[in-house]
């Protein structure tokens, strides 16, 4: 339970740093070769990477600059005693382009040096009457 939860935290923390435009929160957790594939196809494959993104994207004329994220479901699984991924629903508020979205991702994480650490996340956007 206490790994579920430390788990659950990387989602928690990542969203409290999206909603104070703190890029550098947002990557706090990520491993320094983590991949991270965001809803419209930027696929990064570093921290670096990353922070570089959500830097521009949060930035004064960034397209997430005035909004919030919350995730109102996530479910863990266990895969090996250091690795673990995690399903999450979440919602941005206040997108520049969306004033609501709603997505899921996938977020695997690995026990490293003792931490939980994200390697890899990919996102996806819900679009309502979809099918497939």
């Amino acid at each position: 339970m206490a790994d579920e939860e430390a788990i659950r935290q990387i989602e928690l923390g990542f969203n409290e740093a999206w909603g104070r435009h703190d890029a550098h929160g947002m990557v706090e957790s990520m491993a320094d070769d983590a991949h991270f594939v965001t809803v419209n196809g930027a696929w990064t494959k570093t921290r670096a990477e990353y922070l570089e993104l959500m830097t521009r994207l949060h930035g004064a004329s960034g397209p997430f600059r005035s909004s919030t994220r919350e995730t109102p479901a996530m479910e863990i699984r266990s895969l090996v005693p250091d690795v673990a991924i995690m399903h999450s629903r979440f919602h941005i508020y206040g997108d520049i382009d969306e004033p609501e979205r709603t997505g899921i991702g996938t977020r695997v994480v690995c026990r490293i040096d003792g931490q939980w650490r994200t390697v890899a996340v990919q996102n996806t956007d819900v679009r309502p009457g979809r099918r497939h």
